[in-house]
């Protein structure tokens, strides 16, 4: 399973970072001929051209501002809406260029933390996170085998009622957990702020304490509830776009 869930792992880097090289290149593109445009060395419809075959590697919000942008006919609020559409490509170009890990383009500051993170990213990551999935699995399957059969083996209704409840309170409680890590902090999409740290660990921490200090048979079910009400807070304010 190891050997699997790391080949498939070191596969997707690979495939992302290519992706993030395509993007790089054809940002750097499109903003550039915006930059030539602005400085009368080039023609609109060239720029609305380059924005638009770059579609499918564009994010939501630069897609919805460039659809606005081809929407609108007034020239003052066109050229607006440009110069705020090359600011955002610009930051975007940032955000991508932190994205690479190789030795030739990785940020050189020469600080401990940007090492150290080189170090993590590029050697320890392609043996830990395979072994994070892996543990995962093997939990999620040890906890189906065992919950499984203590419903088979319980008395009554209600407490068949408990346990398939406990169940799959536990099984979404690790399954979001694990959406949390390779989603907001691998990929580093997780918003950080006090408010979304707070409440992160009170999910983190509220959910098993329920299970273990609550003696209410339907506490399973509270624990799915507390998942999904976190699930949706997260889902529209601690997960930023996606880049590409």
């Amino acid at each position: 399973m190891y050997k699997e869930l790391r080949s498939n792992f070191l596969e997707n880097g690979k495939s992302n970072q290519q992706r993030v090289d395509k993007a790089l290149d054809i940002y750097s593109d499109i903003e550039f001929e915006i930059y030539k445009y602005l400085n009368d060395k080039s023609d609109l419809f060239i720029v609305a051209e380059k924005i638009s075959k770059a579609s499918s590697l564009l994010p939501y919000d630069l897609l919805k501002l460039f659809i606005k942008f081809k929407e609108t006919t007034e020239e003052s609020l066109k050229r607006e809406l440009l110069l705020k559409f090359h600011n955002d490509i610009e930051k975007e170009i940032y955000s991508l260029k932190l994205k690479q890990f190789d030795t030739v383009t990785f940020k050189s500051d020469k600080n401990i933390a940007a090492s150290i993170e080189y170090y993590i990213k590029t050697k320890i990551e392609p043996f830990g996170i395979p072994l994070i999935y892996t543990y995962f699995n093997l939990v999620f399957l040890l906890l189906l085998i065992l919950f499984t059969a203590l419903i088979v083996s319980a008395s009554t209704v209600r407490e068949q009622i408990f346990l398939f409840s406990l169940i799959f309170a536990a099984l979404s409680y690790l399954m979001f957990l694990y959406y949390i890590i390779s989603e907001g902090f691998l990929k580093r999409r997780f918003k950080h702020s006090y408010i979304n740290w707070i409440l992160l660990l009170m999910f983190a921490l509220g959910a098993p304490s329920l299970v273990i200090f609550t003696g209410a048979w339907f506490r399973g079910i509270l624990v799915f509830v507390m998942i999904f009400i976190y699930g949706y807070y997260a889902g529209r304010k601690c997960m930023r776009e996606r880049a590409v």
